[in-house]
């Protein structure tokens, strides 16, 4: 069985993005990523992020430092 390689820097900055936005794998005070405005596909259960910042697959029960309420 060969072992897979890791890139160690993607691996480290990834870690550090995820340390800054707070991402967490539950809501918070009922906000969540599911009801967020970059949350890119409502309704759905993981959907892409499209924070400036922060690009990348979300499960709709997370959230994150960059919540933002969505437009009604």
């Amino acid at each position: 069985m060969v072992e897979p390689i890791v890139d160690e820097e993607k691996f480290n900055q990834s870690q550090r993005l995820i340390r800054l936005t707070a991402l967490r794998g539950t809501p918070m005070e009922g906000d969540s990523c599911g009801n967020c405005l970059y949350y890119l596909e409502p309704g759905a259960p993981l959907a892409f992020c499209w924070q400036e910042k922060f690009q990348t697959l979300v499960s709709t029960e997370w959230w994150c430092h960059f919540w933002e309420m969505t437009e009604d």
